[in-house]
Order: C-alpha cells, then sequence, then structure tokens
C-alpha cells in the first residue's frame, strides 16, 4: 500500500518539475522522482529499528521538506506543472499519512504483543512455581519413585519382600481427649504437634533433627494417634536386601527408640501431658499401591502389614514389640528379651520379643564378625 501510494507523488513530481524547451515543449525532469523513494525507503530502514516517535519524526521531517521545497524550491509558469506540483504535494501528504497510520498499527501491535508475551511468560512463570509447589507436596504424601510412575501412567503398585513396618500408638490420647472445650480441637493440636515431631525426624538431612539412616523410613498415614511408617519401600532398598544387606530394618528400629524419645521430649516441654507410647514391629512381604481416582491414597497391604499391628495392640506401654521372625535381622544390633506367649487375633498364640536397648558398638562388631566368619 505505501508503495503504491508512493507512485502518485513520483508521477506528480515528474509532470509538475519539467522545463520549456524552445518550440514549446516541455521536458520532464526526473530528479525529484528520488523524493518519496527516499521517504518510503527511510520508513522501511527504520522500522524494526528505532521507537516509533522517533521514526514518526523524521518521516514527517522529511515529507514537510518534501513539500517546502516543492512549494519554494521549484517555480513554474504553465498551469500544467501547477497541477504537476499540487498532485506531488498531495501524494507526499497521503504517503505521510499512510506511513503514519501503519506505524502507528505496527506499534500497537507490537505493544500489543509485548504486552501478551509479557502477561504469557508472569503466566509461564507462576504455573511453574505452582507445578513445583505441587509436586512438592504431592512427593511428601507419596514417595517421589511412585509418584512418577502414577503420573505418567495413572495406576501405581509394587510387591516387596523385605519391608519393615511399624505401628507406634499414643496409648492414652483418648484418655486426654476432650470435646467441651472447642469441641475437641485443642486437643487435636496437641497431637498435631506429636505427629508434626515425628515428621521432622523423616523431613530430610538438611533438617537437624533428621538423620541419613533413616532415608529409607516413609510414613505411611496416621490413624487416630496411631503413626504407621515402613522401610523398604524404595528401588535402591530393594536391591539391596536383594544382595543380603538388611540394613534397613535395623534403621527402623532405631527409628523407633527416636520415637520414644520424642514422646518424652514433647512431655518435658508441654505442661500437664503424660502421654506414652507403644510400639508394633514386624518384617516381610507387603504390596504397596495407589488407589482412587479423584483423592487418591498411597499405603501397603500385606500379613506383615496386620501382624505389625497386632503387635502393637497386644504391646506394652513404653515398649516395642515384634515377632520372633524379625529376630535373625536384629540380633547382632539389639537385645531382644522374650516376651513369652501372646494371644493374636487370626494367629493363635505367638512367641514375641521386646527390643529393649542397641547393643554396644563392640558387642555388634564382635557379633557381625562372627556372622560374616559362619558364613
Amino acid at each position: 500500500l505505501v508503495l503504491l501510494i508512493a507512485t502518485f507523488p513520483s508521477f506528480g513530481l515528474a509532470w509538475g518539475t519539467g522545463s520549456e524547451t524552445n518550440n514549446g515543449d516541455s521536458s520532464v525532469d526526473f530528479s525529484f522522482v528520488l523524493l518519496p523513494v527516499v521517504l518510503v525507503l527511510a520508513h522501511f530502514l527504520l522500522y524494526h529499528r528505532v521507537h516509533w516517535v522517533i521514526e514518526t519524526t523524521l518521516l514527517m521531517l522529511t515529507a514537510a521538506a518534501t513539500v517546502v521545497f516543492l512549494l519554494l524550491g521549484t517555480t513554474t509558469s504553465n498551469d500544467a506543472a501547477k497541477r504537476g506540483q499540487e498532485f506531488a504535494i498531495v501524494g507526499v501528504v497521503c504517503l505521510l499519512i499512510t506511513v503514519l497510520v501503519l506505524s502507528w498499527v505496527r506499534s500497537v501491535k507490537n505493544s500489543l504483543r509485548f504486552g501478551t508475551l509479557q502477561e504469557c511468560s508472569t503466566e509461564l512463570s507462576v504455573m511453574k512455581e505452582e507445578e513445583k509447589v505441587t509436586t512438592q507436596l504431592f512427593n511428601t504424601i507419596i514417595p517421589k519413585h511412585v509418584s512418577d510412575q502414577f503420573l505418567s501412567e495413572l495406576r501405581y503398585s509394587h510387591s516387596y519382600e523385605h519391608v519393615g513396618v511399624i505401628f507406634a500408638s499414643v496409648t492414652n490420647f483418648w484418655d486426654f481427649y476432650e470435646e467441651k472445650f472447642e469441641g475437641g480441637m485443642g486437643c487435636i493440636r496437641v497431637l498435631n504437634e506429636i505427629v508434626r515431631d515425628i515428621d521432622d525426624l523423616l523431613m530430610g538431612v538438611e533438617n537437624a533433627r533428621s538423620d541419613v539412616r533413616w532415608a529409607a523410613i516413609q510414613k505411611i498415614k496416621t490413624v487416630g494417634p496411631c503413626y504407621m511408617a515402613a522401610s523398604g519401600l524404595d528401588p535402591v532398598t530393594e536391591e539391596q536386601t536383594r544382595q543380603g544387606n538388611h540394613e534397613h530394618i535395623v534403621n527402623l528400629m532405631d527409628f523407633c527408640f527416636k520415637i520414644l524419645d520424642t514422646i518424652k521430649q514433647f512431655n518435658s516441654y508441654t505442661f500437664g501431658t503424660n502421654f506414652t507410647m507403644k510400639i508394633g514391629f514386624n518384617y516381610g512381604p507387603v504390596t504397596d499401591g495407589i488407589i482412587g481416582q479423584n483423592k487418591v491414597l498411597y499405603d501397603i497391604w500385606g500379613d506383615t502389614v496386620n501382624l505389625a499391628s497386632r503387635m502393637m495392640s497386644t504391646g506394652v506401654v513404653g515398649r516395642i514389640q515384634l515377632p520372633a521372625a524379625c529376630l535373625p535381622y536384629l540380633i547382632d544390633h539389639f537385645k531382644l528379651p522374650k516376651r513369652g506367649k501372646v494371644r493374636v487375633k487370626g494367629k493363635g498364640d505367638m512367641i514375641t520379643h521386646f527390643c529393649v536397648e542397641r547393643k554396644s558398638a563392640e558387642q555388634i562388631r564382635i557379633n557381625l564378625e562372627n556372622r560374616a566368619a559362619n558364613c
């Protein structure tokens, strides 16, 4: 459109700037044809170079200089030349208006495009930040290797042969619970503080209360005042147990003792509380998985889980109870006195043991050396 309009002042200049010859004919001078071409080229050369205000100023100055030159810098005596001059002036003005309009349209488009890009960039940053927070929150509820598969396939289940499971219950919480004040909300806040203190132990090595030994331990859920956790539910630990390394079950037992210490510390800095806890422990095959669609739930199932729960329910306050089948994996590191026969629902009478304390480092070393020699 600009090039088309630029032809009109070109024809006008060629028409109106000629000179008469001796015999009365007019010869056309095409020297001024370059002026509108320069005007058009100035626009395109500056199209993506400078701000539109500067470009508009340059275009107006060029057009004004051209019009002034046509009015003052040329003299014509015949009507045809004057009409050609006027036609050229009108063409230059039309060209200026067209270029200015196109420049304004381009500026508006660029502004809209820039605004849109800025909005998209801002929204993209917000989306990435929200995705990061969502992923972190999701990984606190579900183990990372589980969530990665679940998000890609929308389903997950896996069987493990060697998993440690514990149930740690605050035995006298329901004696403490009272609904007369705020509907029991104050009591729930106290329970929440206990659970958070235990959660802090598993928050990672950057947490001062955490321990690298507990990296393989996963919190499964809480049911009322009962805290459920398991170790060995990850590919790395699973491979280690296949090679005969059952260190994670030893670390899980250390974690149980840390839970008992945590409840004691809570009682010491919380006025008027004397919470007690008992823990059930078991080791064996389990299956973990995610169930549900709208509100998914990660959980573990199996006889190992059920028996660990029974060890807790039949246990003794302040003690960690476990079945005799766990002894080969823990006997080198802990003192495991025999409790005797215990009536267990669904199992009948079972021989159970208590884990009372960790053996000395020297005794553990001797036990491990003897085990390695026997192998």
